[in-house]
């Protein structure tokens, strides 16, 4: 039984309740009836279901699938390995689509996450680290070229994303020599590379 079912059946039939100031008023919340009916909505909380009966399976699932949209406006072209991966890495950092937000600060915030999986997993970025023990934006640099490459293959079409190359570029500098002009939004941020979310390798 769902928990909208069982609120139907716990809670207290739609009699008015005579000392409501309101006439159409039903019948006042702490009834043994609806107080039972807190307590099985608060137990199905506790099961891991919320007020539409979801589990947190298929909430995790719902919040990954609302980032698909965004994603591949963004990037057109984007292939379906990388794109279920980044899906993945948004879910892990607890990040979906915010309507608080305008359109610009959301697109800043997946651009930021696909930059950080393009130089992880399309460039010598790693090895660089790895093998020549290079500065991280030394790295960044010499890696840049083939990031940027990965990049415009998957969004060749400048008006689909305005902010990609800003957000490309400010990760190639250091915090120093960024001025005022810079947003720190516009800073990649997979924080599975690094604690600090607003600085990542």
């Amino acid at each position: 039984m769902s928990i909208r079912e069982s609120l139907d059946k716990l809670l207290p039939s739609t009699a008015t309740h005579r000392n409501c100031r309101f006439h159409d008023c039903t019948s006042p919340p702490w009834t043994p009836a609806s107080k039972e009916a807190e307590r099985h909505v608060m137990n199905e909380r506790n099961r891991g279901h919320d007020l539409l009966g979801l589990s947190q399976t298929e909430q995790w699932q719902r919040k990954r699938e609302w980032n698909r949209g965004p994603l591949t406006d963004l990037f057109p072209r984007i292939p379906a390995a990388a794109l279920e991966r980044i899906l993945d890495i948004c879910m892990s950092k607890d990040f979906v689509y915010n309507l608080s937000q305008a359109k610009r600060w959301n697109a800043r915030r997946y651009t930021s996450i696909v930059v950080a999986h393009v130089r992880h997993n399309f460039s010598e970025y790693d090895r660089l680290l790895r093998e020549e023990r290079l500065e991280r934006y030394e790295a960044r640099r010499r890696s840049s070229g083939q990031v940027w490459r990965v990049l415009r293959e998957w969004c060749p079409w400048n008006d689909s994303n305005d902010v990609l190359e800003k957000c490309f570029e400010v990760t190639l500098l250091r915090p120093e020599e960024r001025g005022s002009e810079w947003d720190p939004m516009d800073v990649d941020s997979d924080s599975e590379y690094e604690d600090d979310p607003m600085d990542i390798d």
